[in-house]
């Protein structure tokens, strides 16, 4: 396994919330509160765009957004307007066939917004909270735009239409959708610190590529640093400042996420989960839980299913 493959896995994602905005004239609105991630996709015409009251970004027809901390996302005609809440009685005010309203009704909506929530693992979603930049952007120039525009493409015809096994192939097609805005590739047109700033570090990459083969090695920083081809005290520094975490801590965050996963889902006994993840018995496993996650394993597994449908 390596990261982006691990990542994916242990976020188990379901069927998306999917939804269609269309505008014209001057308007503005604002996204719930939300701890999934959510994706954007301009359709048609231009749009502003400002996630948590951070910088203002100008998205042109094709262009994508992956919001990764959907806390207060706000779209906008023109920048300086008063938003309103897109919250369930806004969008049943206005709403027609479907499609959410905004603007001058009179006129012919000018931009078109393609978007969704994320289902993911509300046990593991954390790691894309920690781990991934606040939101990523692509320009309908960039490279990797003509593949997300076709995933995009094939989810909405899907979500049009009632084929058998429709659920599961959207779950497909949003991985696959997440895998390419994730790839390594895509992580040097952002300086965000994150597990792709590791990954876009061919050397920081071997290092974690081997972390992620092994988990439950008790790999140490010189060990890593060897595999990367640096000295012990430069890899230290920057694996810290591309991906924000020291090597221990990360190693760390990802046995305990794979614990949290094989407690839910696995039929693994206390023992044998100790073992995948690097502990030396079920009673060492048990005290690092209790810290890293606050209760004990065997009170997560009995209560942690409704996490899972939360």
């Amino acid at each position: 396994m390596d990261a982006l493959s691990d990542l994916i896995r242990l976020l188990r994602l379901r069927t998306a919330l999917l939804g269609n905005m269309a505008a014209s004239g001057r308007w503005a609105i604002r996204m719930p509160l939300r701890t999934n991630p959510m994706f954007y996709f301009i359709t048609q015409g231009r749009c502003w765009f400002q996630s948590n009251d951070g910088e203002l970004v100008e998205l042109q027809e094709g262009d994508y957004v992956l919001s990764a901390r959907p806390i207060a996302d706000v779209f906008f005609s023109e920048p300086g307007l008063d938003a309103v809440l897109s919250d369930a009685a806004f969008k049943a005010a206005h709403s027609v066939d479907g499609i959410l309203r905004l603007g001058d009704p009179m006129e012919e909506p000018a931009t078109r917004v393609f978007g969704g929530l994320i289902v993911c693992n509300a046990a593991n979603v954390d790691l894309l909270l920690e781990l991934l930049p606040r939101f990523i952007h692509v320009r309908t120039t960039d490279r990797i735009a003509a593949r997300l525009r076709a995933l995009v493409t094939i989810i909405r015809e899907e979500t049009t239409e009632t084929r058998p096994g429709r659920d599961a192939s959207l779950c497909r097609l949003i991985e696959l959708m997440l895998i390419e805005m994730l790839r390594c590739e895509s992580a040097t047109w952002f300086s965000n610190v994150s597990v792709l700033g590791g990954l876009s570090d061919p050397q920081l990459a071997r290092a974690l590529a081997e972390m992620h083969a092994d988990i439950s090695r008790s790999w140490t920083v010189a060990e890593l640093a060897e595999r990367a081809g640096m000295s012990r005290s430069v890899f230290a520094r920057r694996f810290s400042e591309a991906v924000g975490t020291g090597p221990v801590e990360y190693l760390l965050r990802w046995r305990m996420a794979f614990a949290k996963d094989a407690l839910l889902h696995g039929g693994s006994t206390l023992d044998e989960i100790a073992a995948q993840v690097g502990y030396q018995s079920a009673s060492a496993f048990s005290t690092a839980f209790r810290k890293r996650v606050g209760c004990p394993p065997s009170d997560y597994a009995a209560n942690g299913l409704r996490l899972v449908h939360s």
